[in-house]
């Protein structure tokens, strides 16, 4: 008798157990590591946060006077390394200090795995050495909703476009969840833009990470990419799509154009430089431009 009741009782918590276990695995966050820290930006939270801090006070001295009179709707921001690009991000970190967005959309090429149309990550959460960034549920709705969105788990594990301008978003915004949107190299891309503008309000910013043009020589770099920035503060996406060596985020600059057309945005050069400025290095260079989108309330 005893011994039946001992068995009820195993066998009960072995039910409990497998039950709790369950709860905890379902209810459990997903979080998507920091890859590239200690690589193309510092590990070390403090360090991160000095260098991003130096970076920003420097900037804020050289940035030009922004529109008081539109609202900033989105902006480019370079994702090099932050001994090379670091001056550039952090003119878009200027002038997004003090600006307050509950969403950001951000949106960057992938160089890592080819895949076509979109990547939306299916994490939970994405950290960096400043922290954790919630993804907004609209991520996982773009899914749901449409074939041209996917996870690529792989993309999310080794693409370093996002996870390097995370931190500047982090240190001017502050508190604000993500909607992390790796572009392929194909795909219907005019669909894809449709559908992440029907997402925009008053309260999301929209984050393009794009360098300019790879590998030229330090003059003929300037030139190239004076032509390409030109190109977008004309919202001339179709010559900037079939443009060779312009920006390899040209297809997520592109969506933004687009965006602008619809919404009547205004671009606007925040500052340009390029990796020969910062190591002097000049016979082989890559270009960074910070470029802002204004536009009345939605």
């Amino acid at each position: 008798m005893q011994r039946s009741i001992r068995l009820i009782y195993v066998s009960a918590l072995i039910i409990f157990l497998q039950l709790f276990l369950s709860v905890t695995v379902v209810n459990a966050v997903e979080i998507r590591k920091p890859v590239w820290a200690g690589k193309f930006y510092p590990e070390s939270p403090a360090e991160l946060m000095e260098t991003i801090n130096r970076l920003s006070v420097e900037a804020e001295k050289t940035v030009i006077m922004q529109p008081t009179e539109r609202k900033l709707k989105a902006v480019v921001i370079p994702h090099a390394g932050y001994a090379y690009s670091g001056w550039t991000a952090a003119h878009a970190c200027a002038i997004l200090k003090g600006k307050q967005f509950k969403r950001v959309i951000l949106m960057g090429p992938d160089h890592r795995i080819g895949f076509s149309n979109a990547a939306i990550s299916a994490v939970d959460e994405y950290q960096t050495p400043m922290g954790i960034v919630p993804l907004h549920e609209d991520a996982a709705k773009l899914r749901a909703g449409s074939t041209l969105f996917q996870a690529v788990p792989a993309s999310d594990q080794l693409e370093h476009c996002l996870e390097v301008v995370l931190p500047f978003l982090q240190y001017s915004l502050k508190k604000f969840s993500l909607i992390p949107v790796v572009m392929g190299s194909r795909g219907d891309f005019q669909k894809i833009s449709s559908h992440i503008a029907d997402l925009l309000d008053n309260e999301t910013l929209i984050v393009v990470s794009s360098d300019l043009s790879h590998y030229l020589p330090y003059n003929q770099a300037k030139i190239r990419d004076k032509e390409t920035i030109n190109m977008i503060l004309n919202l001339e996406d179709e010559k900037l799509l079939v443009r060779e060596n312009a920006a390899c985020g040209v297809i997520p600059i592109c969506s933004v154009i687009r965006f602008a057309d619809r919404f009547n945005w205004k671009p606007e050069l925040i500052q340009y430089s390029n990796s020969g400025d910062a190591s002097g290095i000049k016979d082989s260079v890559v270009g960074y431009a910070a470029i802002a989108f204004y536009g009345d309330n939605l």
